[in-house]
Formats: C-alpha cells, structure tokens, sequence
C-alpha cells in the first residue's frame, strides 16, 4: 500500500499535546479523500506509554462534537475508560455503508467491505503509528453509518471489539442483514463482540426492520455476540444520535465501572476486579487517570483514606505527570492527617498544573493555599 498522504490541522489546548487535531487522508482503497477529526483525552500527556482505546464515530461532520463531549464526560468519573476520539466523514455514504447492491443502486452502493479494508488497513493502522492505541476499538453509526456497524456485528470478523447502531437503517434491501444473521449465527467469532442497538420514533420500515432483527437475535443466538437494546419514543431521527450514543457506551461497558456507588475497594481488590474482566472485554483495561482519581478519592472520602491514598500513588507511579492524581493525592493526605505528605503532593500538582496550563488549576491552588495556611497556624502555636 503505497503511503497515505496527510493534512494536518492541530487546534492546541496545552503546550504538552494537542487536544483537538483534523487531518485528510487520500485513501487509496475509496478514492475519496477523508476528513478525519480527534479528539485526544485531556489525560494524553499525564504519561508517556498508556494505551487509549479507540471510539470511531462515522458522518463524523455531524457527530463528533457531541460524541467526544459524552466519551469525556462519562471517562471523568470512571463510567467508560477514556478514549481516542475519531470522527470519520464520507462523501460517498450510500456505496460505502451499504452491503449489497440492489438493482435499483447499481454502481452505487454495496462497498461496505472496501469500507472495513480502510478503516482497518489505513486509518487504525495510521492512528497506532501515530498515538498511543490500545488493541480494543469501538465504532459508531447513525441511520445508514448505522446500518454498515450493524453489518460488522452481525459479520463478526473485524478489528472492532463493540459496536453502536443508532436507528439503524436495517430496512436496507428487504432487510437482507436480519435473514444474513439468521443464515450465520452459527459462525464462531475469534474475540468477544459487545453490540448496543437503539431505535427512536421512526416511520414505517425503520422500526419493523428493528424488531425483526430483535426476534432474530432472541432466538438465534450468536456466541461470542453480546447485545443489548433500547427504544427512544420521544427521539426523532435526527436527534437520536445524541441519547443514542451516550445510552451505547454505557451499555457496552456495563459492569465496567468498579465503584459504580458509594462501596469501595482496596487496590488489590481493583486489580483483581478487571482481571476478571479480560474475558468478559476481550481486552485488559488498565486501570486509567480518572480511575485512580475516582476510586482514591471514593476510598478517601468514604473513611478508608489508607486505601485512597495507596490508590492515588499506585496512579502518581503510573501517570507521573498528573496534576489531577497528585492533587487528589494531597488530599487523601490531608484527610489522613498528613500534613507534610499533603503539601509535597500538593506542590508537585501546582507545579504540573502551571506547566500544563490545567484547567484544574483554580482547584489546585486553592487546596495548596489552604494547606499552607493550615501549615502556618500549625507553626505559629
């Protein structure tokens, strides 16, 4: 494959790493030049070798924004891992979303394997030369892009590990996907597939098509395919996607959140914890920034500051440049009454906050003002 050629735009929100970057991509394989938005998590520059899992969102002009919005947001508090962000937009959607082509399309649609070929071949491979990718990738669609990630569910046999499919159009060619299913269930897949399905308030053959692959995937179960669904009644086709897409990453990782409640955990209880996860993924999540944040400051906060504080160093070993980690560090700390440890991490976080230009860093340095002022009446009596 001869080498794919490349625009880059970097939108800068720190001096460490770009948060923001678009770059074009001549594929070869489509024939179409293909923008291509990323969105890296805010965490990117907390270390220098942890891998991100990556979410592809396809009509990524549409779709992106909201979608790194939702991937940031749930990542903060430990919902779903943090994640690349990558939003893919075709300029030909109809012959490259689509698995057959009917008479009626002739010559226009029914690419959708050259569309698997670059995705795999060109962009992932171009996205693990360039950034720091964990081996487990989800994608996205919506309506017809909807339709392509239910064809790769219901294929089975690609580098993504879950699936989203946001009114998707099944309906396609007399909903050849539902009796493709019904004819393959049987196949084996080589890796665990988490498939998430939603269908809002839409006409005639959209919603038809939904139920009939939902009767299919009740009685013909798939092994190794792991699906759920959900219906939007009060959702129109156009702003499904929003619900549809945040609603899909959390039930494709369900369970994977440790302390989804007030119980916590000791660090070797959360080790074990996504041990047992692997086979369930697919894949071995680390534990990530917002993990150690998460969890250490529940332990804290919940009278096991022992336990916090081993957490959020166990997370200042990993991710040595987090001023969110030693912060919270500092403050497990404190709630253990340690006042010196507390002002040494604290002074660390300011100190990475101010190189980082964090957008933590009013929280920061109000906890390093207020410990030094502790440390001050503490001096004076």
């Amino acid at each position: 494959m001869k080498s794919i050629l490349l625009v880059l735009v970097f939108l800068l929100s720190s001096p460490a790493f770009a948060q923001y970057q678009r770059l074009t991509i001549n594929s070869e394989l489509l024939g179409e030049d293909v923008t291509v938005q990323i969105s890296l998590p805010e965490t990117y520059h907390h270390s220098d070798n942890f891998l991100y899992p990556v979410l592809v969102v396809l009509d990524g002009s549409t779709q992106f924004n909201h979608s790194a919005a939702s991937v940031n947001f749930y990542s903060t508090y430990a919902v779903i891992p943090e994640m690349i962000v990558v939003g893919v937009s075709l300029k030909n959607r109809l012959m490259f979303y689509t698995q057959t082509e009917p008479e009626a399309f002739a010559g226009r649609a029914g690419k959708a394997d050259i569309l698997t070929r670059f995705l795999q071949d060109e962009l992932l491979n171009l996205l693990n030369a360039q950034y720091r990718v964990a081996p487990y990738y989800v994608i996205a669609g919506h309506s017809l892009s909807g339709l392509y990630t239910s064809h790769l569910a219901v294929k089975g046999h690609s580098k993504f590990n879950a699936v989203i499919s946001i009114s998707p159009s099944l309906w396609w060619d007399e909903a050849v996907i539902v009796a493709d299913y019904k004819k393959n269930h049987t196949t084996s897949i080589a890796k665990p597939m988490r498939w998430f399905i939603s269908m809002a308030s839409e006409p005639n053959e959209m919603p038809e098509a939904f139920e009939r692959m939902l009767l299919a995937l009740k009685h013909h179960s798939k092994s190794g395919l792991y699906h759920s669904y959900a219906r939007f009644p009060d959702e129109t086709h156009d702003s499904t996607p929003l619900i549809g897409l945040a609603k899909g990453l959390r039930a494709i990782f369900s369970g994977w959140n440790a302390v989804p409640g007030v119980d916590v955990m000791p660090m070797s209880a959360l080790t074990t914890f996504y041990e047992n996860k692997t086979k369930e993924f697919g894949y071995k999540f680390p534990l990530s920034v917002h993990q150690f944040n998460v969890y250490g400051l529940k332990a804290a906060y919940e009278d096991k500051p022992a336990w916090g504080i081993e957490i959020l160093a166990k997370g200042t070993e990993a991710f040595p440049d987090s001023e969110i980690l030693w912060d919270s560090l500092a403050t497990a700390y404190s709630l253990n009454k340690n006042l010196p440890a507390a002002l040494i991490a604290s002074e660390r976080a300011l100190d990475l906050a101010i190189a980082n230009d964090s957008i933590f860093i009013d929280e920061i340095k109000a906890q390093n003002s207020g410990l030094k002022a502790e440390k001050m009446k503490i001096d004076k009596n």
